[in-house]
């Protein structure tokens, strides 16, 4: 008789609990109880990098870990990166770096040169590309030559601080007293136009000369 043993697992913010043996590869687990099959099984001696994926936020060789010593963590595999706030509902920028730069050829170590850039990315937002080399040189690729990756990675990091950028610009604002309380803020963006209701913002009355007449602002 099998002796297993049960575990709970928060994958991708999906809580699981799963049977293992007590033998039975992190990578395994990941890969034959959760069906998660992005993560790849490369050297299974812990140099390639291809089953790299987050514990906690950190990045971490599955193939080197038994699941059991995962319990009770919060995993994060490349299946989750799309459903991440940054990815906005379509593709993660990492993921949207490696369409663009080219920086995948076979494919088989991408998803673990993914998790490797996003544990990067989230630490260090606006990393050199010797930040980035340093980052991924436990990820071994065959194919790409590695400038591809860089480039790719860099792609991401202006892609998220140009996405940060924006939501600042058009995140929530403390009315300061510049508003007029009974302004009306129309959200409608069906058209294109968006009006906040406050000048000088957001397309407000004398940001846009063809509505200061309209509006009765002060355009000076």
């Amino acid at each position: 008789m099998t002796d297993t043993r049960e575990i709970t697992l928060t994958v991708n913010g999906t809580e699981h609990t799963i049977d293992v043996e007590p033998r039975q590869l992190l990578v395994h687990a990941i890969r034959e109880e959760l069906d998660l099959t992005g993560t790849h099984i490369g050297c299974d001696t812990g140099n390639c990098g291809a089953c790299t994926v987050l514990k906690d936020g950190e990045p971490i060789k599955s193939c080197l870990m038994f699941a059991t010593q995962a319990a009770g963590s919060e995993l994060a595999t490349v299946e989750g990166m799309e459903e991440l706030p940054e990815a906005r509902g379509e593709l993660h920028p990492l993921q949207e770096g490696f369409r663009e730069e080219h920086g995948l050829q076979c494919g088989y170590c991408t998803p673990g040169m993914l998790m490797s850039g996003k544990a990067l990315l989230d630490e260090n937002p606006n990393p050199s590309e010797d930040e980035i080399r340093e980052a991924i040189s436990g990820n071994l690729c065959r194919c790409t030559g590695y400038q591809n990756i860089v480039r790719s990675i860099e792609y991401a990091a202006e892609e998220l601080e140009e996405g940060e950028i924006a939501a600042a610009d058009g995140g929530v604002s403390v009315d300061d007293g510049s508003m007029d309380a009974s302004a009306s803020v129309d959200y409608d963006v069906s058209d294109g136009e968006f009006d906040c209701g406050a000048e000088n913002c957001c397309g407000g009355p004398t940001t846009d000369r063809e509505h200061s007449g309209e509006s009765g602002g002060d355009s000076r």
